[in-house]
């Protein structure tokens, strides 16, 4: 214990606090916290497996806190969330048990694929559903996108968040609220997916840590931020993250 508190007070300790703040912040106003968090941690030389069960603790950590603080808010409501939740529980856990059977190689291919399709996706999505920032919509809504995101987040993760916010913007919500309405989704996944890789025994603690809590404080600070966004902003970010995500793991595959 006491080797792991120096670690986490080391220099290094320090710049992955750096690195989970700046994810968190991402990937709470863009949901593309993976485009920092997995290449930083795998240019430090950490092992792809390890990588993701990393982000899972970071980020469910860091959803749990925004949930507290928009469930206490009242800006969510928890109830309307259970069902999501759940199923992005079970498919949290299906996709960490998936992942452990293939290889680095396969998990980024399946990453490239379905990126590159949900940037199409995003492209031919209309203004309307991408910049409304009239209070949501309510119509009934699938639970079959949330899985399979849920499942895809247990397994890799990169850009899942994106993933859950473009569902909801098709479902005609505000991007705050959106936004907003994934940390639920993500805090489900994400957990069940790092209990999980915690049983399988790839969780290092001492890059773990100081990742979470730079991942909450940076969720902390991106929930602040992301009333600011204005529409056009989003319509031309969006795709743009889509794009960098795509080249990032098109990289990882080539490299």
């Amino acid at each position: 214990m006491e080797n792991l508190l120096l670690e986490w007070l080391s220099f290094d300790g320090l710049i992955l606090f750096g690195i989970g703040l700046l994810a968190a912040v991402v990937g709470v106003m863009f949901g593309a916290a993976g485009f920092v968090l997995l290449p930083s941690l795998l240019l430090v030389g950490i092992p792809i497996h390890a990588t993701v069960a990393i982000n899972k603790f970071a980020t469910g950590i860091s959803s749990f806190s925004t949930v507290i603080v928009l469930t206490m808010k009242k800006r969510v409501q928890l109830k309307k969330m259970i069902p999501f939740m759940l199923i992005a529980a079970v498919g949290g856990i299906s996709g960490a048990f998936l992942a452990t059977r293939l290889s680095e190689q396969t998990m980024n291919i399946v990453a490239c694929i379905v990126l590159i399709v949900m940037f199409i996706f995003v492209l031919k999505s209309n203004k309307k559903a991408v910049v409304n920032e009239q209070p949501e919509i309510e119509e009934k809504t699938t639970l079959i996108a949330p899985f399979l995101i849920g499942i895809y987040d247990g397994g890799l993760g990169t850009g899942s968040a994106l993933l859950n916010i473009t569902y909801f913007l098709k479902k005609q919500f505000s991007y705050v609220m959106a936004a907003e309405m994934t940390r639920f989704v993500m805090f489900a996944s994400c957990t069940t997916a790092f209990l999980f890789y915690l049983f399988y025994g790839i969780v290092n603690w001492g890059v773990a840590v100081p990742v979470a809590v730079g991942s909450i404080v940076g969720s902390q600070i991106g929930l602040k931020i992301i009333p600011y966004l204005k529409g056009k902003w989003i319509e031309i970010l969006l795709p743009i993250i889509f794009f960098l995500l795509i080249v990032q793991v098109i990289a990882d595959l080539l490299f």
